[in-house]
C-alpha cells in the first residue's frame, strides 16, 4: 500500500477496516484484527505511545492499538484523536466530558480546541487560558473545556447563581462561547442584598481582554459610568462621602453620568419625603457630574451662574423657584425662605443681610423691571443684570423711582402723594412711585401741601398751609 492511500484510509473507520493491510511506509505498521499496530525492530508491539505517518501523529494504546475517536490524557496534556486516529491540530471539538475528568460536568459535553501541537488549550496556572481564535477571546478551564456564562480569574465557572460578584470574565452561552469584549451585557443575577429587586437586572461592561470593570469610573462612547466593586453599572444617585458630592446615573436602563441640567426624584438621603412621594426635581452638574451643592459649613444655598442666567439650588441641590428671600453671612448663604407669599415679608427685610431673588419657572433669576402679584394686589420690582448674584433685588434710585430690596416704593393708594425715607432723606413720590422733583405747593388727598427740590427731596415738612418762602 502506498503512503498516499494511508491517508485516505484514515479518514474513516470503515476505510480502515475493509482495508486490512499495513502501512507501506512504515513496515512497521499493521492490521491487527482490523485494527492497527506499531511493531518496533523487535516486533513488539509498542505501546502507550505517539508514532508518526506522513505528518500525522497517532496514539498506541496500553493495548498496543491505535486509539481513535477518544480525549486523550498524556504527560498532562490533553489531545483529540479523530476517526482516523490523527492527532487533531487547530481545530474545534464538542466532545463528552470523559469519566476521569471527575467533576460534575463529566458526562456533559464541552467544546475544546487544539493547537498547532494538537494540545488543548487549557488553564495550567493561577490564572485562566485565554486565546485569540479566529479574531475573539475564548477561556479554557484545567481540562481544556471551553467555559461560557460567569467566569473566575483562576479560570473556573460561577455555579453559584450569587457569586457573580467574584467572577471576572463573561462567556457568551448563547452565542459561540466567546469571551464578551469591549460590549455591554445586561444581565438578570441573583443580589440579597438589594433591598427592592432579588434578581434585579444589571448593566456591566467588559473591555478588550475580557475583563469586567470594576470599582472605576469609566468613559464609553463619551459617556462616563462607574461600576462598583462587584462590576454593576451604578444608576440613580452615588454619594462620595470622602468628597461630599452626589452624582446622578439615570435610572437601571441606561445607568449612565448625568451632566449639565437633569430631571430626578431626589435619593432618600437627599429628600426622604420627595423620594418617596416620587416627587422630581431639576439639578445641574457639572462636567465631572456633581450637582451643585453648598460646600461650606453653614451654607444652605448656592447661586451659580449658567449660560449668563442665575439660578439658586438648595442644601439638596434642587433647583429652586419663585420668589426668595436669602439671608446671608458675608458670601455664604444661611438660608432661604419658601416661597414669598405677602408683600409686608418683604418691606420688613433687613437690607444688610437678605437679598430677594425672583426665580422664573424654568429657574432662571429674573432681570430688570417686572410686577409680581402678592396679596391680592400687584407690585413693580426691579432686578439687577449684575452683580453677585446676578438678579438680586434692586435698592436705589433708578430712572426716577425708589427701590428697596427690589420693591418700587409708591404712595399708598388714595394718597396722591406721600414721604418715604430713603438715606435719610425723605422723598416725595406718587402712588405709580415716581419722584416728584422741583414741586411747590402740590397737595396731596389730606390737602397737605409739599415741596421738593430738584432731587424730589423734602424741602420742609408737609403742610396745611403752601410755602411762601422762596427756595
Amino acid at each position: 500500500m502506498r503512503k498516499k492511500n494511508f491517508c485516505l484510509a484514515v479518514l474513516s473507520a470503515s476505510a480502515i477496516l475493509a482495508l486490512g493491510a499495513s502501512f507501506s511506509s512504515f513496515a512497521a505498521w499493521k492490521s491487527v484484527n482490523s485494527e492497527w499496530v506499531y511493531t518496533d525492530n523487535n516486533g513488539n508491539n509498542v505501546t502507550s505511545a505517539w508514532r508518526s505517518d506522513n505528518g500525522e501523529s497517532y496514539y498506541l494504546g496500553e493495548d498496543g492499538y491505535m486509539i481513535r475517536n477518544t480525549l486523550l490524557e498524556d504527560n498532562g496534556n490533553y489531545y483529540y484523536l479523530r476517526n482516523g486516529g490523527q492527532m487533531l491540530k487547530n481545530g474545534w471539538r464538542f466532545l463528552e466530558n470523559p469519566s476521569w475528568q471527575g467533576d460534575d460536568k463529566v458526562g456533559d459535553a464541552s467544546w475544546y480546541y487544539f493547537d498547532n501541537n494538537g494540545r488543548a488549550l487549557r488553564t495550567t496556572g493561577d490564572s485562566v487560558k485565554i486565546a485569540d481564535i479566529g479574531g475573539k477571546k475564548y477561556a479554557f478551564d484545567m481540562y481544556g473545556r471551553m467555559l461560557t456564562g460567569w467566569i473566575t480569574a483562576a479560570g473556573e465557572n460561577i455555579s453559584d447563581d450569587s457569586d457573580w460578584a467574584t467572577a471576572t470574565y463573561y462567556g457568551d452561552a448563547e452565542g459561540d462561547g466567546s469571551l464578551v469584549t469591549n460590549a455591554w451585557v445586561y444581565i438578570s443575577v441573583k443580589d440579597d442584598d438589594n433591598e427592592d429587586d432579588n434578581e434585579p437586572t444589571y448593566h456591566f461592561y467588559f473591555a478588550s481582554n475580557g475583563k469586567k470593570t470594576v470599582s472605576t469610573e469609566k468613559t464609553i462612547g463619551n459617556v462616563k459610568y462607574t461600576f462598583d466593586d462587584r462590576g454593576v453599572a451604578q444608576d440613580s444617585w452615588v454619594h462620595n462621602s470622602d468628597k461630599g458630592t452626589w452624582k446622578y446615573y439615570g435610572d437601571e436602563e441606561e445607568p449612565k453620568l448625568h451632566t449639565g441640567w437633569f430631571q430626578a426624584v431626589p435619593s432618600k438621603e437627599l429628600n426622604s419625603n420627595d423620594h418617596e412621594n416620587g416627587t422630581t426635581h431639576w439639578y445641574y452638574a457639572n462636567s465631572k457630574g456633581e450637582i451643585t451643592i453648598p460646600t461650606a459649613d453653614g451654607e444652605v444655598g448656592v447661586a451659580k451662574t449658567i449660560d449668563g442666567k442665575s439660578y439658586l439650588f438648595n442644601e439638596d441641590g434642587e433647583m429652586l423657584t419663585g420668589l426668595r428671600i436669602l439671608t446671608y453671612d458675608g458670601s455664604k448663604i444661611t438660608k432661604i425662605s419658601s416661597e414669598v407669599d405677602s408683600i409686608d415679608t418683604i418691606k420688613n427685610m433687613d437690607s444688610d443681610t437678605k437679598k430677594l431673588l425672583y426665580l422664573s419657572d424654568s429657574g432662571a433669576a429674573k432681570t430688570g423691571t417686572t410686577t409680581i402679584s402678592l396679596d391680592g394686589s400687584t407690585y413693580t420690582f426691579s432686578f439687577k443684570s449684575n452683580g453677585s448674584p446676578r438678579g438680586v433685588g434692586e435698592t436705589g434710585i433708578s430712572d426716577g423711582y425708589i427701590y428697596m430690596n427690589g420693591l418700587r416704593l409708591t404712595a399708598d393708594e388714595d394718597t396722591k402723594y406721600q414721604a418715604v425715607t430713603y438715606k435719610d432723606q425723605e422723598y416725595l413720590i406718587n402712588e405709580n412711585g415716581t419722584i416728584q422733583k422741583n414741586k411747590k405747593n402740590i397737595k396731596d388727598a389730606d390737602d397737605y401741601y409739599y415741596c421738593t427740590d430738584s432731587k424730589g427731596v423734602l424741602r420742609h415738612e408737609r403742610s396745611t398751609e403752601k410755602c411762601t418762602i422762596k427756595h
